[in-house]
């Protein structure tokens, strides 16, 4: 959470200098602003998509274990195969407990989305600026959909 507060704080920063160099005719600091807003987005952008992978990346190896587990339990349960029975039923006990992990912390992005789209609405209000609003209800959209994993 510590690198999306900083990188929408950066975001915010840049706003503020970029609009303070272009109102009062200090084109450096406009572009320094511009500068340090574009790379916390970009940089933003970077930690999503690879927390999106990742999460991708282990919801599919956590139902591939689920899977392979169950039929490991059913497989042994049906031969009369304890070990192997028991050995399916961990797998897959591990598998589902990691994966409720998984959805746990996709909820807990939800919930920081959420936050960020508020500051990104209050902004909005408050400098007037209707993409900064439309860019926080978007947000708030986002972390919704990923609370009600």
């Amino acid at each position: 959470m510590t690198d999306r507060l900083s990188n929408t704080a950066n975001q915010y920063i840049g706003a503020a200098k970029q609009t303070i160099g272009q109102t009062l005719g200090y084109p450096d600091i406009a572009a320094d602003g511009a500068r340090q807003k574009s790379e916390a987005e970009t940089a933003q952008k970077a930690a999503d998509a690879k927390a999106e992978a990742e999460r991708l990346k282990h919801t599919a190896e956590n139902n591939t274990n689920s899977v392979v587990g169950g039929a490991k339990q059913a497989i042994g349960q049906t031969l009369g195969l304890s070990g192997l029975a028991a050995e399916g039923a961990a797998q897959k006990s591990s598998a589902d407990t990691q994966q409720n992990i998984e959805d746990a912390r996709t909820q807990a992005r939800g919930t920081e989305h959420e936050l960020e789209a508020k500051i990104k609405q209050m902004v909005g209000d408050l400098t007037n600026d209707h993409s900064t609003k439309v860019d926080g209800a978007t947000t708030e959209t986002q972390g919704t959909l990923e609370r009600k994993v």
